[in-house]
């Protein structure tokens, strides 16, 4: 899959396009009416080659970043802003633009991220040696084509459903090219039903084999997630196995680990203690997902995103990091304080049976 790897860096969002052009050619305009236009919400960020400044003189905050303070942050109950001296070029500045559905660029011309060119009346920027990857189209202030030096689409700069349909439709091959990887989660200890969870068979098979089986109906390729010392415990054994590269994190030492193996990918991730799930649960969240949150997952019966029967993008890995740095080791508090798709489960399906009780509650359903 190395090749979804390269395919898939991004600068500032794994959804993103860049507006560059010089002065006057109307790049803020059009990422206003795209911003305006398109569903998903979109964030900003804005290059300036001249030096700029966000804060006022004279407020406490001015005072105290002229004092040495850095960084500084000023809230009220709806809003936050944070001021740094940190460079755009910082890797962090890439995590804060993620709780974005994807990201408009105005400027970073010489940046390896997709553009598209705003023509100048001289097209003199057809010249420029900073352009030095060609655009994915243009835009101009003519309805007419002019000739250009690149194969790409040219739209008129009042055409913004022509614009907006462009890009969305590059962010859509984008979400193609994501392969979405199924994980068993088996690496517990299973104390509190005093064996292990993952060989316990209700009537349909070793409860790991059968929700590798489900996953495999509906993902390119399926992993166990276990321990090192679990490899050859009961079905597990022979399996296409992750073993868990963090210790004492519970679930998200799977799902790290897995990511960790494959960053480019979308993960379905399932627990093994669901003998009620069937396939029917997991085509609903794929049909369901929204590939530009950080995950798809649903409502469990109070309310609140379900994290093991979930479909986590591959942005939600720097996020679920934060969390974890935050002192933060539980999926379902990312998911919480997170924008993700939340759908409406069978309840019934998403059980988890986590008890010798609870074991036998399932068994006399399922005998009736």
């Amino acid at each position: 899959m190395a090749q979804h790897k390269d395919a898939f860096r991004w600068t500032f969002h794994p959804f993103e396009m860049s507006l560059v052009g010089y002065r006057n050619t109307g790049k803020t305009t059009l990422a206003e009416k795209l911003v305006k236009s398109f569903s998903l919400k979109l964030g900003y960020v804005k290059r300036d080659s001249h030096h700029f400044d966000m804060d006022h003189p004279g407020k406490d905050t001015a005072v105290l970043t002229q004092a040495g303070a850095s960084p500084v942050l000023i809230s009220d109950s709806e809003h936050q802003a944070l001021l740094t001296q940190t460079p755009a070029t910082s890797p962090l500045t890439s995590v804060a633009m993620l709780e974005a559905d994807a990201v408009i660029v105005e400027g970073h011309k010489t940046s390896s991220l997709p553009k598209i060119v705003m023509l100048d009346p001289d097209r003199a920027i057809f010249d420029d040696p900073a352009l030095v990857l060609p655009p994915l189209a243009v835009v101009g202030p003519s309805p007419s084509t002019p000739n250009l030096p690149w194969p790409v689409p040219y739209f008129f700069r009042e055409d913004v459903v022509g614009i907006g349909n462009f890009i969305r439709n590059f962010w859509t091959q984008k979400v193609k090219m994501i392969p979405v990887l199924g994980l068993v989660l088996t690496g517990g200890q299973s104390s509190r039903m005093g064996q292990d969870k993952a060989n316990l068979d209700y009537g349909r098979g070793a409860q790991v084999q059968r929700t590798y089986d489900l996953l495999s109906t509906v993902c390119q390729e399926v992993y166990v997630s276990c321990r090192s010392d679990q490899r050859d415990l009961g079905a597990r054994s022979g399996l296409p196995q992750i073993f868990d590269q963090f210790t004492g994190l519970g679930p998200l030492s799977g799902i790290l680990s897995a990511f960790s193996q494959h960053p480019e990918a979308a993960w379905l991730v399932i627990a093994c203690d669901l003998p009620n799930l069937e396939q029917s649960q997991l085509v609903k969240l794929l049909e369901g997902r929204n590939p530009y949150r950080f995950a798809t997952a649903f409502a469990g019966d109070d309310g609140w995103p379900e994290p093991l029967c979930a479909l986590y993008e591959p942005k939600a890995l720097p996020r679920l990091f934060q969390f974890l740095a935050a002192g933060f080791d539980c999926p379902r508090k990312m998911l919480i304080n997170s924008p993700i798709q939340l759908l409406p489960g069978d309840l019934r399906q998403l059980r988890n049976v986590n008890s010798s009780y609870e074991r036998e509650e399932v068994l006399r359903d399922y005998r009736g």
